[in-house]
């Protein structure tokens, strides 16, 4: 008896092998984690940050980049609120495969707010170690613009979603010096999509592997490493952070592989708004 393999099983066999024959349409991209440096009730951390994503194939002239706008305050000395609002612009000049019949010129635009509260405490074993744990949703929109040539027409397609994630971000956060922080998260993000509207027809929806995104949640595990800097005379500290995103269900979708993200960030600690205030008396 003959066996035909799914179309779907097929494209994935030559993706993995480094010859897939079109350019993914990618329906997730990580955000820069919010990951906060709170001692006591009432600090409040403010940041604002460039971020980009990262793929495993780059091709030449694509951009992948992005915003971000985020804030923390400690509600009491261990309970913790986190809020952060985002875009981001990427464009696909060249498409990502190596297929060089693929006329595909894809644009990806999208924003976010994140909201979570959660619990920070110093490590008891080596006060220089600080743990946090953040449970929260983020809601947004990720629209698709695709534009290929087909017998010298230029086509323009769409597909916009609106994305719902569920997050659970444990971290752990390291003063190598007076200031300089090392820290360590590992975020599950649970992605729901809803409100797809596109023009592609049935048979792109299949290729793309765009059909299923309403099916059932798509899981992901978000390990990221983030470097604080700080300065002795200036109020303001310098932040890196990279993050990957491994999708960890069984159902696969395209997605960014990772972000890059630098920043800047100003605190408040209640400490200095103490004295602030007896002085101003």
């Amino acid at each position: 008896m003959k066996y035909t393999f799914p179309p779907r099983w097929i494209w994935l066999l030559v993706t993995m092998t480094g010859a897939s024959c079109y350019a993914p349409r990618y329906v997730f991209s990580p955000a820069t984690q919010n990951i906060p440096l709170l001692d006591h009730k009432n600090d409040l951390e403010l940041s604002l940050g460039d971020g980009g994503s990262l793929n495993m194939l780059h091709a030449r002239g694509n951009s992948y980049n992005g915003a971000d706008l985020q804030g923390a305050w400690a509600i009491s000395n261990h309970l913790a609120a986190i809020l952060a609002t985002g875009a981001r612009w990427e464009r696909s000049r060249d498409n990502d495969t190596y297929y060089a019949g693929d006329t595909s010129r894809l644009s990806y635009r999208g924003f976010y707010t994140e909201i979570g509260i959660g619990y920070y405490s110093p490590v008891r074993y080596n006060a220089r170690m600080k743990f946090q744990g953040y449970a929260g949703m983020a809601f947004g929109n990720w629209d698709i613009t695709d534009r290929y040539t087909s017998n010298g027409v230029t086509v323009q397609k769409y597909h916009d979603s609106r994305p719902t994630k569920i997050f659970l971000q444990p971290s752990l956060t390291y003063r190598l010096f007076k200031n300089s922080w090392v820290g360590f998260s590992s975020r599950l993000t649970a992605a729901v999509y809803r409100k797809i509207r596109t023009n592609y027809d049935a048979r792109e929806l299949d290729n793309y592997i765009l059909d299923s995104l309403t099916v059932s949640p798509v899981f992901f595990w978000e390990p990221a490493v983030i470097y604080t800097q700080g300065f002795k005379k200036i109020p303001v500290r310098i932040r890196l952070q990279g993050s990957l995103a491994i999708l960890v269900n069984r159902r696969f979708i395209q997605h960014r592989t990772g972000n890059v993200a630098l920043g800047i960030v100003a605190d408040f600690p209640k400490r200095r708004l103490h004295i602030h205030e007896k002085r101003s008396r």
